[in-house]
């Protein structure tokens, strides 16, 4: 046991006392979490566009509409940029945000009927960029029922994620409809208020305190229930890559080197391998204890301590503790049994897919946390940790029996790896000459 902590000593501090640590520590939530950063950071930057829209107007009703709301919203956009405040609102009647601040100047096209000599001379326009976009409203728009044949043709470049489309759809569906109403005997008005959504609220579960108090129920917040299982899952995903790829690059680094020829003269390959298994555990648990006190910290920066989960806490280090291991112990495993790291990467191709595996469907998990699906990933080794983590940030209440058994299971999988792994470590870590062999590698796993 004294070789087996002066090895883990050796590897803690190898793995955390490096600037190359610390610098991973800062870049890596930027590059898994860079989106999200960016988007409360930039989300209320302001870059005031103007939009000309040449509008060929077949009904002659909706260009004049068009133009006077567009003076309104143009100011508000206006209004919101010099006084610093967001203009990433939704109008209470449904009208699209206005998140980019753009300008919207509708022209008439001066034309009679639109033929395809003049779509083909606006879309030049459009590519020359005198104009943002041209739209084409059909005389029969207007008609109730509306011809199936008939819509309402938004032309530009970007079309599909156009601000300008989705307020102008919402505004043209706005007058059209009113306008119906109008020509029924309907008060428009009174529809609306009518037809007024009830807000329904999602709420938490109701609590009873300590003391035998009954806590009050707290709205939901969407958002953050999305975001925060997702943070959960790239904080072990960072945590187990963090702490398993510098097992890799150590085993390789001594194998390479002849370094492991003089380790072993001192210590027993399963010392050796034992050593720095419990190093890395070491590390991982430093890395997991910076992310856990840079988020408590803005959270009450932010005053949203309230809202951090601390009793997945413990659950955390133990889903991570186990996943380290696991995935320690196959790098080192590769590690052991190449000679380069070109040759490492393509044996751990198919490892860092079987990692990667719940981000592909972690908002299926996350929808549906007691699903079928979420199940399989939980009691599959590989991706437990991570699923298991991600379904307990939902929030919803997952069985105990059940966290226990998906431990376990991962548990008992660590164990197995790390015995193969062993086996393969020692005959690999004084391999030298050619690469073995996918089959020779499996074969000193279980043959020894």
């Amino acid at each position: 046991m004294q070789k087996i902590w002066t090895i883990a000593k050796r590897e803690y501090r190898a793995m955390v006392g490096t600037k190359a640590f610390l610098l991973s520590v800062i870049m890596m939530p930027v590059l898994m979490l860079g989106s999200l950063l960016a988007m409360s950071i930039f989300q209320n930057v302001s870059d005031v566009k103007e939009r000309r829209i040449v509008v060929f107007d077949g009904t002659g009703e909706i260009l004049p509409h068009l133009q006077t709301a567009a003076v309104v919203r143009n100011e508000a956009v206006r209004r919101a940029v010099t006084s610093d405040e967001s203009t990433n609102q939704a109008d209470a009647g449904g009208m699209p945000s206005m998140s980019r601040g753009e300008l919207f100047l509708f022209e008439d096209a001066g034309l009679d009927e639109i033929s395809d000599a003049d779509r083909l001379r606006f879309s030049q326009a459009v590519r020359d960029e005198s104009i943002y976009a041209f739209v084409e409203f059909p005389r029969a728009v207007l008609d109730f029922p509306l011809p199936d044949d008939v819509k309402v043709r938004f032309y530009s470049q970007d079309s599909s994620f156009a601000e300008a489309r989705s307020w102008l759809t919402w505004l043209v569906n706005d007058y059209v409809r009113n306008r119906r109403l109008q020509s029924m005997g309907i008060n428009p008005q009174d529809v609306q208020q009518a037809s007024a959504p009830i807000p329904v609220a999602g709420m938490g579960l109701v609590e009873r305190s300590a003391s035998g108090e009954i806590l009050a129920p707290r709205e939901k917040d969407r958002m953050a229930d999305i975001v925060l299982p997702l943070i959960a899952m790239m904080l072990m995903f960072m945590v187990i890559f963090m702490a398993a790829q510098p097992m890799l690059e150590s085993v390789l680094e001594e194998k390479s080197l002849r370094i492991a020829e003089v380790l072993l003269g001192s210590a027993s390959p399963f010392q050796l391998m034992a050593g720095k298994l419990l190093g890395t555990v070491g590390g991982s648990l430093t890395v997991f204890l910076i992310y856990l006190a840079g988020g408590i910290f803005v959270l009450q920066r932010r005053g949203m301590l309230d809202q951090f989960p601390l009793e997945m806490a413990p659950w955390f280090v133990a889903y991570q503790v186990v996943g380290v291991l696991f995935f320690a112990a196959i790098f080192m495993a590769v590690g052991a049994s190449v000679s380069q790291l070109k040759e490492a990467q393509s044996l751990l191709l198919p490892v860092w897919m079987l990692m990667m595996l719940p981000m592909f469907v972690w908002i299926m998990i996350v929808q549906d946390p007691k699903g079928t699906l979420a199940m399989v990933f939980s009691y599959f080794p590989p991706s437990a940790a991570t699923t298991m983590v991600l379904r307990l940030a939902t929030g919803v209440n997952i069985p105990v029996w059940e966290r226990i058994l998906a431990l376990v299971v991962l548990a008992l999988a660590t164990l197995a790896v790390i015995a193969i792994a062993a086996r393969i470590f020692r005959v690999g870590i004084l391999w030298q000459g050619k690469t073995p062999r996918v089959s020779e590698i499996l074969r000193w796993g279980f043959r020894g």
